[in-house]
């Protein structure tokens, strides 16, 4: 009879091999049917709401020989621009610089280089209103203080939380719709959500823009906001 004698290297190796051995648990076992069992949709939602905020953007532009007076006139402007606002019981704080800009202006020879012929200015106020009957007459007031220049209306709102739930839940709602047609078409039932997949939650505000605006009446009109939600839902069966 001839005797094996185990070397160390032979003992590590039988101890390895249950180790390598393939372990299957019950859950493994149970996973692979389900996860082919699912119907997968996507869901739209859009709440239209009108506007409780707006954003009001005004400035004056003003041309001089030199810089420092091109700074002054609009900085005066903006002076009675703000006089203007807190008569109409908007608060400073609402009120902020938007826009300071000052730059050269050239001419332009056919010869020779081009020359500084004098500087032109800006400067910008942007008020946040809470208050919509405010729009108009905040712009009224602004170009009987001197304002020349309108950059600009966003209309949005102060709190869009309970919109976004409402377009989400609708979003839902959707999706279940598309799920269970497709479900009922191939003689299924849903059972359950396997996942939600949140997409894009956006508040499209409404923006209005002009470049000058005469004084005068200025009647504003805010229209909707529109806030849509998107998303994806797995559904099983």
């Amino acid at each position: 009879m001839r005797w094996i004698v185990a070397t160390p290297i032979m003992l590590l190796v039988l101890a390895l091999i249950p180790a390598m051995a393939p372990v299957v648990t019950p859950a493994a076992a149970q996973t692979p049917e389900g996860d082919h069992n699912q119907i997968v949709t996507s869901g739209n939602g859009t709440v239209t709401v009108a506007p409780d905020q707006a954003t009001v953007s005004v400035g004056a532009q003003a041309q001089h020989a030199n810089a420092a007076e091109a700074m002054a006139e609009v900085g005066r402007t903006a002076n009675q621009i703000l006089a203007r606002w807190q008569q109409l019981g908007i608060r400073r704080e609402d009120i902020r610089t938007s826009s300071v800009q000052v730059f050269p202006i050239y001419n332009a020879p056919r010869e020779g280089a081009p020359q500084i012929t004098g500087y032109r200015a800006s400067y910008a106020l942007t008020v946040t209103l809470n208050n919509m009957n405010l729009v108009g007459s905040s712009i009224d007031a602004a170009m009987a203080a001197g304002a020349n220049v309108v950059q600009g209306i966003t209309f949005g709102l102060r709190d869009s939380s309970s919109s976004r739930t409402e377009a989400l839940a609708m979003a839902v709602r959707e999706a279940r719709q598309k799920a269970e047609a497709i479900a009922a078409a191939a003689g299924l039932r849903i059972r359950g959500i396997d996942r939600i997949v949140e997409g894009n939650v956006a508040v499209q505000v409404r923006e209005m823009r002009a470049a000058q605006t005469a004084p005068g009446s200025t009647p504003i009109e805010p229209g909707n906001v529109i806030v849509t939600a998107q998303l994806t839902v797995v559904f099983t069966y």
